[in-house]
């Protein structure tokens, strides 16, 4: 159990709970996933954040983190890419059985259950939108989605399998992937590069008047963000989210 209860904590309020690893894995070579026990009180909009708490080799740390799931499934699911900080460590080693602190939900990144939604993601910052695209295909909801998803190499998207299984679930769902590497396999069939206004255009199609939702690392969601912009979407249809934790 634990012991200390952090200002942070009495600071932003939320509920309060310990919770019990059910699953840890790496899924791509720098990201490791953990799916935790959810107590049955607990609720969130799609897809919130959380504070998670985890007792690392230079004590507590705490840092905030989107749930990578929706509400619609049994359990919270968090994803982080891996590095040499003691929390990031500490993450990728824990055990089923282990527990962790949770506290939220908190954050209006959240899904809006009417409109169309265009999911644009790089890396890691699939978490959140991965809980939404759970979402509408959970909750059956008559919206497309269209997921923009970009990364370095083919190993490194995360949920690949998840993702395309919603697809095949969820003729409203479609993957839009992208490479930026330099060493593109031949069989590759997605597209190449950055996320630039020709694939957007592409995913949009015929959508009338989607909601943009951008997460990634900040320059990512920036460049992003100002291309929207530029392309004369309205900034109220754009809803980012970045968490700097995610990196450190």
């Amino acid at each position: 159990m634990w012991i200390v209860q952090s200002r942070m904590f009495r600071r932003w309020g939320g509920e309060i709970f310990d919770a019990s690893v059910l699953h840890s894995v790496r899924i791509t070579p720098s990201i490791h996933k953990i799916i935790v026990k959810k107590p049955d009180s607990f609720s969130f909009l799609p897809v919130q954040f959380t504070f998670l708490s985890l007792m690392t080799s230079e004590g507590i740390d705490t840092r905030p983190m989107s749930i990578a799931t929706s509400p619609s499934r049994p359990n919270l699911e968090y994803a982080v890419r891996l590095s040499d900080s003691y929390y990031k460590q500490a993450f990728g080693s824990l055990k089923r059985g282990g527990l962790v602190r949770v506290q939220g939900p908190f954050g209006d990144f959240i899904l809006n259950e009417k409109r169309p939604a265009v999911l644009i993601a790089g890396g890691i910052g699939i978490t959140p939108l991965k809980g939404m695209a759970e979402y509408a295909s959970d909750r059956r909801l008559n919206i497309p989605v269209r997921l923009l998803y970009s990364n370095r190499s083919e190993d490194e998207i995360a949920y690949r399998a998840e993702l395309q299984e919603l697809e095949v679930r969820n003729l409203n769902f479609k993957v839009f992937n992208t490479l930026t590497g330099k060493e593109i396999p031949n069989g590759w069939r997605g597209s190449k590069g950055r996320i630039d206004q020709d694939l957007v255009r592409l995913a949009v199609d015929s959508l009338k008047r989607p909601i943009y939702y951008l997460c990634g690392k900040p320059s990512m969601v920036s460049a992003v963000f100002n291309m929207l912009l530029q392309m004369g979407i309205p900034e109220e249809d754009v809803n980012y989210e970045v968490f700097r934790g995610y990196w450190n």
